[in-house]
């Protein structure tokens, strides 16, 4: 006899949903804190030029000097999160993200916007960093792998009903709906510490006396860390192809209709929420964590192909081929997503996730500097048939190049020190 209808849905949203408890309130946590920044993401930039009355290039360039600042606090502050704990480091953090973005809302200066973002965006890498450490106490393993994929469509749902709450003060473009939007994404953030509260996450596992007490320098003599880094880094600047290239090649070099810039997005968007859980099955096993990576770096190399080619193309056919790139780029995400959650995870020493996770942030946040400029010589230049190839054949390489790490000496830490030895 069938299960009742009701009992059939409750199973069906229990296989949906992380796990009941701490899994599913970090989730709740992340949802509002995504939902802060796709308002932020349609509307900071705005804010600044038509509240504060900044010039685009003093933003961009302020924008720029805060973010690249920032990134000397990933690993420090991931170290606080071994110390203190990642759970009252990441609510304290959240606390700092919330005071500095509702005082940005009475930002009339340069100086004031540029010291209101970089003291946001160092907390926004310490917060990147103790969530991972998060991650790491509250599951193990393959429930490990599956929340931060969850977490992933978490990011792209609430980034995406952020964007679309923010419409219609984009729609009004007026001053009061500008500030008073920066104060509804200032509160996403004492928002997502809420949940936090009810967290009972057990502590990881003791790190050795070098981590409890030093200041975070075993990352850094981690050579094979730092080349799984290096890799995802490379491999990361798929992201900027989406927000920076597609937009100004779609118009400026193709004759698909302009429309196509939003399918493209929307495409990757769907993909990467009704897919990403999926591919992550299988990434707790370093080997197969590994060969994703190399996956992704297959599928970039095939949608860069595929994009070189459209810009001797017609409308339709234009179109046919976007829709192909977009759908080669995602998966490439998809497999990058996937590999580099389980590595990330898995070769760090317990204990030390949270300076770990802060040290590989600063692979996709060095990616996300040097991209524009990286791909606007290569793509956007006088030569970008070549130079979508060149991109291409990049990530082929750093793809390839993943597995070797797992051949590398393997770190080993001992009480009071850090040696190597093979794994």
């Amino acid at each position: 006899m069938s299960a009742p209808a009701p009992g059939r849905a409750r199973r069906l949203l229990d296989a949906a949903l992380p796990a009941p408890g701490d899994p599913r309130l970090l989730a709740v946590s992340w949802l509002v804190k995504t939902v802060g920044s796709g308002l932020y993401l349609t509307t900071g930039t705005l804010f600044f030029t038509r509240v504060v009355g900044l010039p685009v290039h003093q933003v961009a360039s302020g924008l720029t000097i805060a973010g690249t600042v920032a990134l000397a606090g990933a690993v420090p502050l991931g170290g606080l999160a071994d110390r203190f704990g990642p759970r009252r480091t990441y609510t304290v953090l959240l606390g700092v993200q919330f005071v500095t973005m509702a005082a940005l809302a009475f930002a009339r200066t340069f100086p004031a916007m540029l010291a209101s973002m970089l003291v946001f965006l160092v907390a926004e890498q310490g917060s990147t960093a103790a969530r991972g450490a998060l991650v790491a106490t509250v599951g193990e393993g393959t429930e490990r792998v599956r929340l931060r994929a969850y977490l992933r469509v978490v990011t792209n749902i609430g980034i995406t009903i952020g964007a679309a709450a923010s419409a219609l003060v984009v729609q009004a473009d007026s001053r009061t709906g500008y500030t008073v939007l920066l104060w509804c994404t200032a509160l996403t953030y004492a928002g997502a510490a809420v949940p936090l509260r009810w967290l009972e996450a057990p502590p990881s596992r003791p790190a050795p006396t070098a981590a409890r007490t030093g200041s975070g320098r075993q990352v850094l003599r981690d050579g094979r860390y730092a080349a799984l880094t290096l890799i995802c880094g490379v491999l990361s600047l798929q992201a900027q192809v989406l927000s920076f290239a597609v937009p100004l090649w779609v118009i400026g070099h193709t004759e698909a209709p302009p429309l196509l810039v939003s399918g493209v997005v929307a495409v990757n968007t769907v993909m990467v929420i009704c897919l990403q859980i999926r591919f992550s099955r299988g990434a707790e096993d370093d080997r197969r964590a590994a060969l994703m990576c190399r996956g992704s770096g297959i599928a970039l190399f095939a949608a860069c192909a595929l994009m070189s080619f459209t810009g001797g193309l017609g409308g339709e056919a234009a179109t046919v081929v976007l829709l192909l790139f977009a759908v080669a780029l995602t998966l490439g995400e998809l497999w990058l997503s996937a590999g580099s959650f389980g590595l990330s995870f898995s070769l760090a020493p317990e204990g030390m996730h949270g300076q770990y996770q802060g040290f590989f942030s600063l692979g996709r946040g060095a990616a996300a500097a040097v991209a524009p400029a990286l791909i606007a010589a290569l793509c956007l230049g006088g030569h970008p048939r070549e130079g979508w190839l060149l991109l291409g054949a990049l990530f082929a390489v750093a793809g390839a190049a993943a597995p070797a790490v797992l051949r590398m000496r393997a770190p080993v830490a001992h009480e009071g020190s850090l040696t190597t030895a093979t794994k």
